[in-house]
């Protein structure tokens, strides 16, 4: 049996795009379209008997009716081949408030032949064109679906997080009962975090406060022959241990923390051995998604900054990319650098830009991000803006002295621009 293994397609994301002139489309929807019809066409293709689905279909928990469209489109076309579908929810497929509707509902109320949407843990027993295959699944566990409030009475945070763990060690433990003990073979699809998996830099704000963090010994059962997660956009196999715990990440790129990673979905090939035990052996697909790329040029010891600037921008691979251009110059260079002139070169070959940003020598030596502990980040999170910013102002005044002087000027306007918001909403 062969099964296609994608998640995170974050349809409806606009961080870095335009508007296509020609269809009104936003560049980043048209990309994540272009990475999902290449799976489609993939799909078909290699004869795949199902598709599993690992989360989080849309960027936005209410979707427009574009990127809802768009999706279902592929979803039929792939029922339409006989392909049966899977899709599980992630956190950004489940609605903000308890008892409202999930945007995939829509699936499970207008019957598509083959393909089922998985809101809550179960088994599901979907049948494919080469049989019956069993999934395990396991959506989005949010904290309050693990541990009521009143059981953290006590608790550090670290005392919840254990009980946590326990609470998907025992739910996984029920649903394996639930497996029928048949020829066919068996896969966990969950949209999880594990600890040990390297991030891609785009998940916006993951923390332990708001759901379990599980061990991979916690997933990993001679009964599955693959376990296919999403959640975690980047690509990665933890460890190298049967079953195979594998992330499809990402279909397409994101933002810049994903610059230099591929992106994908991994086609999965289920085998039964001599014994009667089903193995996987998988391969990692890329998708044609846009290039991220930064130039980054340091013109400090040129006669010529500005030319060196254009030759470096000739030399890059931006055709068609979401670019950002970084000068690196001396003070005295500053004026013989036209970043207007630098854009324009920029935008005849580019998707995008994000930014054309000149440093000199004295911005250049600024610690713009400081390295955190995960407590610490923590402890950020639940800081005021106001107070951040005042952090933040310190750092830099550290550096320069104008920052220090402005300070109180730029709290103040803040303060009132926050007051201002607040009173629209």
């Amino acid at each position: 049996m062969r099964i296609l293994h994608f998640s995170d397609a974050h349809l409806g994301a606009e961080i870095h795009g335009k508007r296509d002139p020609q269809t009104g489309m936003h560049t980043q929807m048209k990309d994540f379209l272009r990475c999902l019809d290449f799976m489609v066409e993939t799909a078909i293709e290699k004869e795949v008997d199902a598709v599993i689905f690992a989360g989080d279909a849309y960027h936005h928990q209410r979707p427009d009716p574009l990127p809802q469209r768009e999706f279902a489109k592929r979803v039929i076309a792939l029922s339409e081949k006989t392909i049966s579908v899977l899709l599980l929810a992630g956190n950004h497929d489940l609605p903000p408030a308890f008892g409202e509707a999930s945007a995939l509902d829509i699936f499970n109320i207008v019957k598509i032949p083959g393909v089922i949407f998985i809101r809550k843990p179960r088994v599901v027993n979907l049948m494919t064109r080469k049989g019956e295959l069993q999934v395990v699944c396991i959506p989005y566990l949010p904290r309050r679906a693990l541990v009521a409030f009143e059981e953290e009475r006590g608790l550090d945070e670290d005392g919840v997080q254990r009980l946590l763990i326990k609470r998907v060690q025992e739910l996984i433990g029920k649903l394996l009962q639930q497996v029928q003990f048949s020829d066919a073979p068996t896969i966990l699809a969950g949209h999880i975090w594990v600890q040990g998996v390297e991030f891609s830099g785009s998940e916006k704000v993951m923390t332990t406060h708001l759901e379990p963090v599980v061990p991979p010994s916690t997933l990993r059962n001679q009964k599955f022959a693959y376990i296919a997660l999403g959640h975690i956009h980047r690509h990665q196999a933890i460890d190298d241990f049967d079953p195979p715990i594998v992330y499809a990440g990402s279909l397409g790129r994101l933002d810049f923390g994903e610059e230099k990673q591929p992106k994908g979905f991994v086609l999965v090939d289920l085998e039964q051995t001599r014994k009667g035990q089903w193995v996987a052996n998988w391969e990692f697909i890329q998708t044609p998604t846009r290039t991220f790329t930064t130039v980054k040029v340091d013109v400090r010891e040129s006669n010529e900054p500005f030319q060196t600037v254009t030759e470096a921008i000739e030399k890059s691979q931006i055709d068609d990319a979401v670019v950002k251009v970084q000068i690196i110059a001396k003070e005295a260079q500053r004026d013989l650098i036209n970043l207007a002139k630098v854009r324009e070169l920029v935008e005849k070959r580019a998707d995008y830009i994000v930014s054309v940003e000149l440093r000199t020598d004295e911005m250049h030596n600024i610690d713009y991000i400081l390295e955190r502990t995960p407590k610490e980040f923590e402890h950020l999170l639940k800081q005021e803006p106001i107070s951040l910013l005042e952090e933040w102002l310190d750092e830099f005044a550290k550096k320069n002295k104008q920052v220090g002087e402005r300070k109180k000027r730029i709290i103040e306007l803040a303060q009132k621009l926050m007051e201002t918001l607040s009173e629209r909403e």
